[in-house]
């Protein structure tokens, strides 16, 4: 076997890498499409919720049977500005935050329970 001189050794440093690089084009595609990715499949979802959200508040009016954020069902007894009296038993009304709805019930109420005659 030859022994190596410096210069062959040098040689092989000096050599371009033999997979080349991505272009600055693919790069920059590369990122544009993972951004469009990002926006198609998390952002404008949550866009749209949250415009439905925004559009249920607004509808909402007396007598509407709701679901809270905390899972307390209830009628609407009456509508303020920014927030709503709920009903959620007999003579029993809470006053709570227009956001904290999260669902309009449409299934109708529930029948009262009656109480046994002794």
């Amino acid at each position: 076997m030859a022994p190596h001189n410096a210069q062959d050794i040098l040689l092989l440093f000096d050599a371009p890498p033999a997979g080349g690089g991505a272009g600055m084009g693919q790069s920059i595609f590369l990122l544009v499409a993972i951004l469009g990715i990002f926006y198609f499949l998390l952002i404008r979802p949550q866009q749209k919720q949250a415009k439905e959200h925004q559009s249920l508040l607004t509808s909402l009016k007396k007598d509407d049977r709701v679901l809270s954020a905390s899972g307390m069902h209830g009628k609407i007894w009456a509508v303020k500005d920014d927030t709503v009296i709920v009903e959620v038993a007999r003579d029993v009304r809470i006053e709570m935050d227009k956001s904290a709805i999260r669902r309009r019930l449409d299934e109708p109420a529930a029948t009262p329970i009656k109480k046994k005659e002794r």
